[in-house]
């Protein structure tokens, strides 16, 4: 998974939450945000099989506000 991919959560207190993909960390885990409870200062930190790609890419936003509204603007069912 790249960076500016949109993914759906498969597991977890999160399951079926909508991610934008910010990077990876030093253990292979993929670094996510959601604008709202997962900040860019403070990514979420998964297991790549614990997320479902959704084949949807963007340019990642500058700024929580920005991230919630790409993500609201994806129209994907989770």
């Amino acid at each position: 998974m790249q960076k500016g991919s949109a993914v759906i959560s498969k597991a977890g207190g999160d399951r079926g939450r909508i991610y934008l993909v910010v990077g990876t960390d030093d253990r292979g885990y993929v670094l996510c945000v959601d604008g709202r409870r997962h900040k860019l200062c403070a990514p979420k930190s998964k297991n790549v099989k614990h997320l479902k790609p959704t084949g949807r890419e963007v340019e990642l936003p500058t700024t929580d506000a920005g991230v919630i509204s790409v993500i609201a603007r994806l129209d994907i069912q989770s």
